[in-house]
């Protein structure tokens, strides 16, 4: 429900707004030039007036950088496994493309010259390779092609909807969503093709699918016994565990870098706290725990950190905290709204 956010203000928004002409921030807070691969910098979305750009900051917060600049909207960014360049889609040149950043020097390669409208670029974990969306809200098909943009190929073809497309862990499969049974339910198709595979059965909607590290199980998002609920279940879709039976709605499960512990979002009277909780249910702890409204976590790949979005500042901002709620850490002070932080490889 809440991963449907994300895709609305990213995907369905950018869909139908202006392409004319570019959209340039001022420069605000520490900026540096062209970087170098360096491990843990987190990637996020700063929305501003009309614009969006990505931005990436490093965990300490000293280094900040716009890596879009201000041209059109820029949304979903995508880390390469080595965490030296990133993906996204953007309405720059007039139509929504994918375009991919290298961080050394900030040169721009553009992927995707069609008629048609392509989002949500995901790099495969060997890097070689990008899943992406094509089409209209409502019909889109998940595609692959090429890090150089090269050969192109559909992945599904059936009716309905696709989205929140992520590949397994040894980049041989697909989890996504699709509303193909009239109602949103999570996939899984082979990345050199095949019949996709209905993972999930219920009278509800299922979404976000989320590979633990080792790849054995998703975790995912579900309204199937009446409110928004953390499950997870084995990657073959057997066995679904319900985690979270809270009075509000529970969204956007992160695993831990072991795949002992999941974090998650928990939105109840209008505003959101971060909970992480074991995954058997056990230990479940709000550790965020403020008035304001906490999201969009994310858990670094060595395990030490979470980062999140939070407006306790006014707006909302990039923050990090250890993953027991303690040192929080103001990592941005933009004029625009950030969220979605995601971290880059170690």
């Amino acid at each position: 429900m809440q991963g449907r956010l994300w895709r609305a203000v990213g995907f369905s928004i950018g869909l139908c707004l202006l392409a004319n002409g570019c959209w340039r921030p001022e420069h605000r807070g520490p900026e540096v030039g062209p970087i170098g691969p360096r491990p843990q910098w987190l990637a996020f979305t700063e929305m501003n007036g009309p614009g969006r750009d990505i931005f990436i900051v490093t965990r300490d917060g000293r280094h900040l950088s716009n890596v879009t600049r201000g041209h059109g909207k820029n949304i979903w960014p995508s880390w390469s496994p080595k965490g030296d360049r990133l993906a996204f889609a953007t309405n720059r040149d007039g139509n929504w493309e994918i375009y991919r950043v290298a961080l050394s020097d900030f040169v721009e390669t553009k992927l995707t010259r069609t008629p048609e409208r392509e989002g949500a670029p995901a790099w495969s974990p060997r890097g070689d390779r990008l899943a992406f969306l094509v089409g209209e809200e409502g019909r889109r098909e998940i595609f692959l092609m090429d890090g150089d943009g090269g050969q192109r190929r559909q992945l599904t073809r059936f009716p309905g909807d696709k989205v929140a497309a992520a590949w397994s862990p040894d980049g041989g499969q697909i989890a996504f969503e699709s509303n193909h049974d009239g109602h949103w339910e999570i996939y899984r198709v082979g990345v050199d093709g095949g019949e996709p595979v209905r993972m999930t059965h219920s009278e509800g909607d299922s979404e976000t699918p989320v590979w633990s590290p080792d790849g054995s199980r998703i975790a995912f998002e579900s309204n199937r016994d009446g409110n928004w609920e953390i499950y997870w279940m084995n990657a073959d879709g057997s066995d679904p565990i319900r985690l979270t039976r809270m009075a509000g709605a529970e969204s956007n499960p992160t695993w831990n870098p072991d795949g002992k512990r999941l974090a998650f979002e928990s939105i109840q009277q209008g505003k959101g706290d971060i909970f992480v909780v074991d995954v058997d249910g056990r230990n479940m702890r709000n550790i965020t725990n403020d008035p304001a409204d906490d999201g969009g976590p994310q858990w670094s790949p060595d395990g030490k950190e979470i980062a999140f979005s939070s407006d306790r500042e006014g707006s909302h901002q990039i923050y990090v905290m250890d993953p027991d709620g303690s040192d929080v850490r103001l990592l941005t002070r933009l004029q625009g709204e950030c969220k979605w932080p995601y971290w880059s490889p170690e």
